[in-house]
């Protein structure tokens, strides 16, 4: 390997590698530099995207070219000096290019957190499944209803829960900030589209008469231009459409199209189905107080390289959040008065905990010997297929498994496996892999403390996605 490796001491779970490439382990590197650029070259004498290496070379300079490939050269150089450093890192490094002639980088890298579980086959949770009430039953028959309502036009001044068809404007000190034409708006009470209290605003106005009012948007509305402001707003309702809600009978039933006869048929489903809901939720509340006792009774130490990114992760989230609803980074930042740097720190102490969970559960399979088989992974991947063949008949036979699918599918039954142990502790179930081994030993079979409990309940069933 044609790489110059210093290794540092290890500091708060985390080693610093000093790493410096020689000209021919870098060759290759702006060889793909070039290709990349190659297309968008031009000099004279040659055709656009035709420019030779050596010239583009000259053009250009080296370091142009490897800043086009540093975040493909960077990761698989540090890959490769923590095998050769035998490390066994805790998570992605963080690197800081030094220098590009030569190519001299230090790689931050973190080790696997350090945790402590404590007596954590002591943690014991009781959880009760909240009882089925008529109003829920009632509460799901009205969504029922309103999903195969019908909206009827009206002759009357809007109300709420209209849908109506409108032209509006809106402007602050004369800018537009609103400008829709035979917009569709359903009206809901304490909405916020457009505006916090538009749709209050809007009851009572009449087809082709126009309203007129003004919204004092509250400091803390998300949208920068809007928040704080007053509003003139000008609406014109076209439509006015009602919802009809069907009546509660055998009729209506029998609309839904479940196969339902009767209304009476249609009330026994909603409370199977509502009862089952009570017991998923009693088995994820069993789930996370098992987790919080775990977490509460164990000690971790987590490299700060590890936290930071936990912290990075958090923060593209959560803008990705709220892109989805059309809010800048910036703008959100602005309304809660609140730097980058004091969302980071505010993030720092969940980011710990998220990393300090799946930390946490790592050991606790580790403790317990939880391990999955070969066979086991096989016969879920046969599973997958199966389904995705049932529900797509023209998905291949025999479709390619990766390396990396089977290492994820394998990740994910692992952590249900430790999911599942946690909650019999948590029941009182387990049996102890100590006493467990002694027993097989001595030619015995292994009792579980739930044995001398006939009303013991079956292991929760856990989610198939990674834990934490």
């Amino acid at each position: 390997m044609l790489v110059r490796i210093t290794q540092g001491e290890i500091v708060d779970l985390q080693t610093v590698l000093h790493i410096e490439l020689e000209d021919e382990e870098v060759r290759p590197y702006i060889d793909i530099g070039y290709q990349k650029v190659k297309p968008l070259i031009s000099y004279p004498g040659f055709r656009k995207g035709r420019v030779p290496r050596h010239i583009a070379l000259q053009m250009l300079g080296r370091e142009t070219l490897l800043n086009e490939v540093l975040d493909t050269m960077l990761p698989e150089v540090t890959g490769r000096a923590i095998d050769e450093q035998q490390i066994q890192p805790g998570g992605m490094p963080e690197m800081e290019v030094l220098n590009l002639d030569p190519v001299t980088f230090t790689a931050t890298v973190p080790l696997r957190p350090e945790v402590e579980l404590g007596d954590y086959k002591d943690i014991r949770v009781e959880v009760e499944q909240t009882e089925v009430g008529e109003e829920q039953i009632e509460e799901r028959l009205e969504r029922l209803r309103g999903s195969v309502a019908s909206w009827e036009p009206v002759e009357r001044p809007v109300a709420m829960g209209d849908m109506v068809t409108m032209t509006a404007t809106g402007t602050v000190e004369g800018d537009t900030i609103l400008d829709e034409t035979d917009t569709v708006y359903l009206l809901v009470e304490d909405a916020d589209r457009p505006f916090p209290g538009f749709a209050e605003a809007l009851v009572g106005a009449e087809i082709d008469t126009p309203s007129e009012f003004d919204l004092t948007v509250a400091d803390d509305f998300p949208v920068d231009e809007v928040a704080g402001q007053q509003v003139q707003v000008s609406v014109t309702v076209s439509d006015i459409k009602e919802r009809i809600m069907p009546e509660l009978d055998d009729e209506f039933a029998k609309s839904i199209g479940e196969g339902y006869d009767s209304l009476e048929a249609l009330r026994e489903q909603v409370v199977e189905e509502l009862n089952a809901e009570s017991e998923n939720a009693a088995a994820e509340e069993l789930r996370e107080s098992a987790i919080d006792s775990l977490i509460e009774g164990a000690t971790a130490t987590i490299a700060p390289v590890i936290i930071q990114h936990e912290v990075n992760y958090m923060l593209n989230e959560q803008a990705q959040t709220l892109a989805r609803i059309n809010i800048r980074m910036d703008d959100y930042m602005r309304s809660i008065g609140s730097t980058e740097a004091e969302l980071r720190e505010q993030m720092r102490e969940q980011a710990e905990m998220r990393i300090k969970r799946a930390a946490a559960l790592e050991r606790l399979g580790e403790a317990e010997g939880i391990d999955v088989e070969d066979d086991e992974v096989d016969e879920r991947i046969q599973t997958i297929i199966d389904v995705n063949r049932e529900q797509n008949p023209d998905a291949p036979e025999t479709p390619e498994i990766t390396d990396d699918m089977r290492a994820n599918i394998r990740r994910m039954m692992h952590s249900q496996k430790v999911m599942e142990r946690l909650v019999e502790i948590a029941k009182g179930e387990a049996i102890d892999t100590d006493q467990s081994a002694a027993t097989a030993e001595a030619g015995e079979p292994a009792e579980s403390d739930a044995d001398d409990n006939d009303d013991a309940e079956p292991t929760a069933e856990q989610d198939e996605s990674t834990s934490g």
